[in-house]
């Protein structure tokens, strides 16, 4: 890997526009993004659903790791790297539950804390204690389970100030998942997020979520000054008379900026809609502390791979895994109450909007790799309605030629 070459490609670049196409297609682009940048980011790994009883655990892979994610003993989640300390064989290869951890090739067995508890045969000198599996960051946070590499665990402290009592009101610690959907993305990570971050392309490629959400009329086209006010207008009327007074968030216009942080916000839908269904109509019970159907749509994220949309009768969680070059592994879980019969729980109509939605993304994604491919490609302006991608773009070259300084 000429390192030389990665950092005069990156102080090349230029400010408020997409990359240079190796930044998009080249494999050891990637594997260098994959030891850095990326090692460092937040991503959602599971529900804490998926984690119900002490000894539950599940293998997940993030960024070409494998990693065991388990609910231990005083019922804390952790993340161990996959890899046995006796000569490197995976430990585990499906979700399950266990009270340790047998590695299957000579038979090491570790606790649910990741320390060694036996290996048989071994020298009455080794040390225990030097031989348990190495731990990844993970925390979870308000029944969201986020995971790193390389992660800085104290940026996940402000995270869960900031959005714990917004995820309790919306009940996502006593939620289930209903439905679970993939899309795999045959594009490089930064092409899928660019486009989650824009409404630039809605009116074009939406028409179903343009139908259904309101500020669409003002992310998704230059709005006129008037229009702008007008929906501003309507945001204060829907908290001061229509929004659940319980809710812990206030209202908050949509910032960007090169910081990775998270963001929290709630804002009608739009359009007496009570939630994201194709008529508007609920499509389960309401969820944790919500009193009433108010037609509101909050927002939880962790910038730029954690994100979920949060509806009074269910929730989004969306999962963006860099998986190669030039592949992403989205997935999309759909949550409701735990309480929630089957019987009350349409789940067609629930998970509607972003089914499609995110099949017509995943088309138009790959459309833009392919045309990256083309030695005709090269780097545009963003324009003044992708404020969300300019500020992931700059902030992370920034962060990487800080990598370089330190």
């Amino acid at each position: 890997m000429d390192l030389s070459m990665i950092r005069e490609a990156i102080a090349r670049q230029r400010p408020g526009w997409s990359l240079e196409q190796m930044f998009y297609i080249d494999p050891v682009y990637y594997q260098f993004e994959q030891r850095s940048w990326l090692a460092r980011q937040w991503y959602t790994l599971a529900h804490a659903s998926e984690l119900p009883d002490v000894g539950s655990f599940i293998v997940r892979d993030l960024l070409g790791e494998s990693l065991i994610v388990v609910r231990d003993s005083e019922r804390i989640v952790r993340a161990y790297y996959n890899v046995c300390r006796h000569r490197g064989s995976r430990v585990c290869t499906v979700d399950g539950r266990a009270g340790a951890f047998v590695c299957p090739y000579h038979s090491w067995s570790y606790r649910l804390d990741g320390s060694l508890r036996s290996a048989p045969a071994m020298s009455p000198d080794t040390d225990f204690k030097e031989l348990g599996l190495h731990p990844a960051p993970v925390r979870e946070v308000g029944g969201v389970i986020l995971g790193s590499l390389r992660g800085n665990p104290q940026d996940i402290d402000a995270v869960e100030v900031a959005a714990e009592a917004m995820l309790q009101y919306h009940g996502i610690p006593g939620a289930r998942i209903a439905a679970r959907r993939s899309y795999p993305t045959r594009a490089n990570w930064k092409l899928v997020m660019e486009n989650f971050m824009e409404c630039y392309h809605c009116y074009p490629a939406h028409p179903e979520y343009c139908s259904t959400m309101k500020h669409v009329e003002v992310l998704a086209r230059k709005a006129s000054p008037e229009a702008a006010e007008s929906y501003e207008r309507e945001m204060e009327r829907w908290f001061r008379e229509d929004a659940d007074p319980d809710s812990p968030v206030a209202p908050r216009k949509s910032t960007y900026t090169d910081a990775m942080k998270q963001h929290t916000s709630r804002a009608p839908i739009g359009g007496s809609r009570q939630t994201q269904s194709q008529d508007g109509k609920p499509v389960a019970t309401l969820m944790g502390r919500q009193r009433k159907f108010d037609g509101g749509m909050g927002v939880f994220s962790v910038r730029p791979f954690a994100f979920l949309a949060l509806l009074n009768d269910h929730a989004v969680m969306f999962q963006f895994l860099p998986a190669g070059p030039e592949q992403t592994d989205v997935h999309i879980s759909w949550l409701v109450d735990q309480a929630a019969k089957p019987a009350d729980v349409d789940v067609e109509r629930m998970v509607w909007l972003w089914d499609v939605t995110t099949v017509q993304d995943k088309a138009i994604v790959e459309l833009n790799a392919q045309g990256i491919r083309s030695c005709a490609y090269q780097p545009g302006p963003y324009s003044l309605l992708e404020p969300g991608p300019a500020a992931l773009i700059q902030g992370y070259l920034r962060e990487l030629e800080a990598g370089w300084a330190a």
